[in-house]
């Protein structure tokens, strides 16, 4: 039997809404064309609110309500992607399997498919509604797409997602599926750092990431956002939740990683890390632009952070585009980015950041046991 299709109707209440909520998409020159399209003229002395509430009240058909959710969605950058490493040997064969068993057992509000891409790569695509009720009706429900990427390197597989509550839903179905293929629990390794319990060490995690990427040399860091360790605090001590404060703590946070990653400084020896450790503040996000070593050396930005920054977990991580060389300058605003390099990129990130955390365990480690030796030869 054939699903009854939906129909709905915006009110003039609704279709207001949407467009005094999207003030920076539609705008007063917006409005204006919009009702030019109609060929309706309106003044453009008339204020923001009158104009919407102009507009509001004509009749809008389906195209006419498309035009203008269209006009207000964000023309923002991707979304940011996480991973997880399954460290087991999967076959091409074996993903292939779990993502038509997924694909037949989808429900009916979504539309999965899925594809080989070259001979160590699967992709699977879900299209997806999400739902918020805090927004106006006719906005509550937003078109999403999940692309679940499985890359398979020898005895591990990476499979990479954007960064979002429902992507983790799917890849924690889809490996439960492969633990049932296998069975077996496959063992899985996130990048987190929520075992580095000083500000010293979780600082470090940003600036030797952005300066140790592969194949890249640092050439600037446009931003920062620092969170205050959690620690008791007596009376006399800065409130870390102070505002000012806390604003005062990303401007030494940016100094920090400038000094260090760029002019090669010592971290526990900056001015700027000394007051970041006294106030509890380390580095939670970072944004910074490479130049790639190689021709025809793009300088690329790229963007990395922990979802839940005091657990240290959630890592996420973008490439925002790059600054192309051409005529004998680089261009001033960023471009988009090859989908291969882009892959490539975001490998490099994974990478650094899986190395960096394995060499500051090991620093944590040896440290430790210097420690232990002395008062060992005391006892002999």
């Amino acid at each position: 039997m054939a699903k009854n299709t939906l129909l709905y109707c915006a009110t003039d209440k609704e279709i207001y809404d949407v467009l005094m909520s999207s003030r920076q998409r539609i705008s007063p020159a917006v409005i204006l064309e919009l009702a030019k399209d109609r060929g309706i003229f309106y003044s453009s002395k008339d204020s923001r609110e009158t104009l919407v509430d102009s507009l509001s009240l004509l009749t809008h058909d389906y195209n006419d309500l498309n035009i203008i959710l269209d006009q207000r969605e964000h023309a923002g950058r991707a979304e940011k992607i996480t991973s997880v490493t399954l460290n087991a040997a999967l076959t091409i064969e074996d993903i292939k399997e779990i993502a038509k068993e997924y694909i037949a057992d989808s429900p009916s509000d979504e539309k999965a498919t899925a594809h080989q891409k070259g001979t160590d790569q699967y992709v699977v695509n879900v299209k997806y509604s999400e739902i918020d009720y805090s927004k106006t009706r006719l906005v509550q429900r937003t078109p999403k797409e999940a692309g679940i990427e499985f890359h398979v390197e020898g005895d591990k597989t990476i499979v990479r997602m954007p960064a979002n509550a429902k992507a983790k839903e799917i890849v924690s179905d889809l490996k439960d599926r492969l633990d049932g293929r296998k069975k077996a629990d496959i063992p899985t390794e996130l990048i987190e750092i929520s075992e580095f319990s000083t500000a010293a060490q979780r600082t470090q995690f940003f600036t030797s990431l952005i300066s140790s990427l592969n194949g890249f040399k640092l050439d600037n860091v446009t931003s920062v956002k620092v969170e205050p360790i959690k620690r008791e605090v007596d009376d006399e001590e800065l409130d870390l939740e102070d505002d000012q404060g806390k604003d005062l703590a990303k401007q030494e946070a940016l100094a920090l990683v400038r000094n260090v990653a760029l002019k090669g400084e010592s971290l526990l020896a900056s001015e700027e890390y000394q007051s970041l450790q006294k106030k509890g503040f380390f580095i939670t996000s970072i944004i910074w632009r490479s130049k790639q070593t190689q021709v025809p050396y793009p300088i690329v930005e790229f963007e990395a952070a922990f979802e839940d920054p005091g657990a240290g977990k959630g890592f996420k991580y973008s490439v925002r585009g790059a600054l192309n060389f051409s005529d004998g300058e680089y261009t001033k605003t960023l471009r988009p980015i090859s989908t291969e390099d882009r892959q490539e990129f975001l490998a490099t990130i994974e990478q650094t950041a899986s190395r960096i955390i394995s060499e500051i365990r090991k620093t944590i480690s040896e440290s430790e046991s210097a420690a232990v030796q002395p008062l060992s030869g005391t006892q002999s």
